[in-house]
């Protein structure tokens, strides 16, 4: 009885962590789309995204709902698909111990599934990208950040076009934060990349606060 007590509150403690930056402020795209209710719709669920990063709960559940009433009438809107893992990654964060790993594995699935049906696509990319290094290393998605994080940024050297400028300095500051953990240089490059890309999706305090913890 004390084993199980024990384990559940491990398993408690390190699921509580899941989710908790799953994404930050980030550019703003839009869906495949071009609807109008679609667009706005979408648009309403990202400020809700926000609200849950921040730990609002209830957003969550509300974004999780649009969202996924969005998928039933577009299901291969994988912009749509992407935001909605992450939405999954915010439960594990506030559901308990089980149910914990339940969001969590339908986090990882939904994005999964997201960039296999659209690799090209530079918003679906990034969003996995920064969940899976945000996640405890445990969790086993280390090496698909890093994966996705060295495409994005062979595309931004061979393609720039891809990006908007916010979605630019978004991936070169995350970038950045995955390899402070292993590379100091290489993050210090990618912060100084990150500077001179105008853009409000990360600022310009948050990029020189992550080069002095270097």
């Amino acid at each position: 009885m004390m084993y199980r007590s024990g384990i559940a509150r491990l398993l408690f403690l390190f699921m509580s962590a899941v989710g908790l930056q799953a994404v930050e402020k980030g550019p703003r795209p839009n869906p495949l789309s071009s609807d109008p209710v679609t667009v706005s719709r979408f648009m309403e669920a990202l400020e809700l995204h926000q609200a849950g990063v921040g730990g609002d709960e209830d957003a969550v559940i509300q974004a999780q709902s649009i969202l996924e009433e969005l998928l039933v009438a577009a299901p291969d809107d994988v912009r749509v698909q992407a935001f909605l893992g992450n939405l999954y990654a915010m439960r594990a964060r506030d559901a308990y111990l089980l149910g914990k790993m339940k969001w969590l594995r339908r986090s990882t699935s939904t994005l999964d599934k997201a960039v296999a049906a659209a690799p090209d696509d530079v918003t679906v990319r990034s969003v996995r990208a920064v969940n899976s290094y945000k996640l405890p290393k445990m969790c086993g998605r280390w090496d698909v950040a890093e994966e996705d994080f060295g495409v994005l940024l062979d595309w931004a050297e061979s393609d720039p076009s891809r990006y908007s400028d916010s979605l630019l300095r978004f991936v070169y500051f995350h970038a950045g934060q995955f390899w402070g953990e292993e590379d100091d240089a290489k993050a210090q490059a990618l912060f100084e990349q990150a500077l001179a890309v105008p853009g409000d999706s990360v600022s310009d305090e948050e990029i020189r606060e992550a080069m002095e913890e270097l």
